[in-house]
């Protein structure tokens, strides 16, 4: 019994004491002697609520913190019981002021707030120059009202590419990125560019080359491609030569060179730029060596080349340079004993069948009305080295899924009948459902033309690259895709599905 009563006593004794120790803390009043805001003048939204934190010298002060703003429609602040702790929420766009003071007011701080509309994304947009060293680049901002609309420029390395402004120079060869940095919200837009060639430009080119001595490649045959070369030519002038002849190969095929040189104690080799990068340097890219060092090389020559499956679609180059046997090759720059010879190289996606055909049968002319872009054909009957074939690369049909478009032909003679297929799948046959879309004039009878006809293109048609192929033959003769096709001539033309 006297231990319990013992124990009651000590909890009361300590409890008076508590309350004691509190009551003298209460009646002690420290005063502030100095107060700090956790953060300077600041841009907030509409709607936006912000936390500010004081800080408060010597930190056991007693003393109050009050807060006021100096248009309450602008910007309104609320705060705790002591002050310590506001919250600032924006109203409408504006300045205002906020002041905190201590009670009685000896010590005041304040602080500056600009209600903004502010800056969610910032994107590039390219104003090009007319200056291939120079380009100009415009930053959308989004919202479209956004208060403050400038931004910081920055290159990764102005060595390569300066930027001023939003205008960007070519320096030196190379790469690097330019940064636009917004002044509020710190949003970032960025583009990557290259800088080639000399004098530099923006953008990849291929090196220029020249050369010396009595070197050329005479001829330059293929065979198997989609569109192959026939080219001869003599020597040019500084030993270089940009051909107008354009080679057309399809990814995972192959197709034949044949090449003969203008005298035996030369050599030749063949690049192509396979991943479309402006240079021949990257592994593969050498796919053919004509003829043995320190020997002469009489040729003709002729090799396979194989185009690989992750060739990179478009338009490349192919580099044939034929030089001295006793001296070794360069791509770029002045290179003594050789003559180098560039033709253009259009790599697609999927291989269509050959067909050749005989006889005095033509497409005179192709267009098309109502298409994104149209067609606007007219050639005379293939060469007869081509065989009654032509694959026409100048102008691409552009067609939407589900859209129509109008597609006029003219035959040059009236004994003639038309066919068109568009290989909607892209599978590089036209043997499909669906696939031939047009039949201008009847079986064994006279057919005058001109013919028009409205095709739609199948909302099941694949998205990218495909072809159409028109044939026109004999309108007492049977048709045929591949292969010798007696009586017709075919024409085939690029089709971009959108």
């Amino acid at each position: 019994m006297m231990k319990n009563k013992f124990k009651f006593n000590l909890v009361l004794l300590i409890l008076l004491l508590s309350l004691s120790y509190s009551c003298e803390n209460e009646e002690l009043e420290v005063p502030l002697q100095a107060i700090e805001i956790n953060t300077g003048d600041f841009l907030i939204a509409v709607d936006e609520v912000k936390q500010i934190v004081v800080d408060a010298s010597p930190s056991d002060a007693t003393q109050n913190v009050s807060w006021s703003s100096s248009d309450n429609n602008i910007a309104e602040i609320q705060y705790n019981e002591n002050g310590r702790v506001a919250g600032v929420k924006g109203l409408s766009l504006g300045s205002a002021t906020l002041i905190a003071k201590s009670d009685g007011g000896s010590i005041m701080k304040s602080i500056n707030v600009q209600v903004i509309v502010k800056v969610e994304k910032i994107e590039l947009v390219e104003e090009p120059i007319n200056d291939p060293s120079k380009t100009k680049y415009n930053v959308v901002f989004t919202p479209s009202n956004a208060t403050f609309q400038t931004v910081t420029w920055s290159s990764s390395d102005s060595s390569v590419i300066s930027v001023s402004d939003g205008t960007v120079t070519a320096v030196s060869p190379g790469t690097a990125v330019v940064t636009a940095i917004s002044f509020e919200g710190d949003k970032t837009a960025t583009v990557e560019l290259a800088a080639s060639g000399s004098p530099t430009i923006l953008g990849l080119q291929y090196c220029s080359i020249s050369g010396t001595g009595g070197y050329n490649t005479d001829t330059l045959i293929t065979t198997g491609a989609d569109v192959n070369l026939n080219y001869s030519g003599t020597q040019p002038a500084g030993n270089y030569e940009l051909t107008t002849d354009k080679l057309v190969i399809a990814t995972d095929t192959q197709f034949s060179i044949s090449l003969t040189q203008s005298n035996n104690w030369s050599k030749s080799k063949v690049w192509i730029d396979w991943n479309g990068d402006k240079d021949f340097d990257d592994v593969g890219e050498l796919v053919v060596n004509f003829g043995i060092d320190n020997q002469l090389n009489d040729g003709p020559f002729n090799e396979t080349v194989t185009v690989p499956t992750d060739a990179v679609l478009g338009v490349s180059r192919m580099r044939v340079q034929t030089l001295d046997a006793w001296t070794d090759f360069g791509l770029c720059g002045d290179v003594a004993n050789q003559t180098t010879k560039d033709f253009e190289v259009e790599i697609l996606g999927v291989s269509y069948c050959a067909i050749t055909g005989t006889g005095g049968y033509n497409t005179d002319t192709v267009t098309t009305n109502g298409a994104d872009t149209d067609l606007n054909y007219s050639g005379p009957q293939p060469p007869a080295v081509d065989n009654n074939y032509e694959f026409y690369t100048a102008e691409t049909l552009e067609v939407t899924t589900g859209n129509s478009f109008t597609l006029d032909i003219t035959q040059s003679n009236n004994w003639s009948k038309s066919k068109v297929w568009i290989d909607w799948n892209g599978d590089g046959d036209f043997e499909d459902a669906d696939e031939l879309v047009i039949e201008f004039g009847l079986d064994n009878q006279l057919n005058d033309g001109p013919f028009s006809k409205s095709v739609t293109v199948p909302s099941s048609a694949v998205k990218g690259n495909t072809r159409m192929r028109i044939q026109t033959l004999d309108a007492w003769s049977d048709f045929g895709l591949c292969g010798n096709v007696i009586n017709q001539t075919t024409k085939d033309f690029k089709v971009s599905i959108l």
